[in-house]
């Protein structure tokens, strides 16, 4: 990808304090990778409402990759997770889960994230 990568960190909150976590994480992946790291997406509850917004965001041009903290950030489930791994494998958005460095630009992280959904 040409010029400067574009993020958008991605957070789902259950208690109070790791919404400053999820920030760290994000902006320290995106310095590691020399990104730059935008805006947030934060979901608060189930559902994926906040991933249609991520979807949009990314449509629009506005960012380039959605960074997630954990896995299990991506939903409340393990379902809800399968279901946001897949509508982001449709919509061809690029995500990188920052702490064990899946990135699905990677060959690694598209193939690992395709046997997640073939499971």
């Amino acid at each position: 990808m040409a010029g400067t990568v574009r993020a958008l960190s991605f957070t789902r909150h259950t208690g109070t304090g790791d919404s400053a976590e999820q920030r760290d994480v994000f902006t320290s992946a995106c310095a590691a990778r020399g990104w730059s790291a935008g805006g947030a997406v934060r979901e608060f509850g189930s559902g994926l409402r906040a991933w249609w917004a991520a979807l949009r965001l990314v449509r629009a041009g506005r960012y380039d990759v959605v960074v997630v903290d954990s896995i299990d950030r991506l939903a409340e489930t393990e379902s809800g997770q399968l279901a946001a791994l897949e509508m982001l494998r449709c919509a061809g958005v690029r995500l990188l889960v920052a702490r064990d460095g899946t990135d699905t630009a990677d060959p690694v992280g598209a193939e690992l994230v395709a046997s997640l959904l073939t499971v």
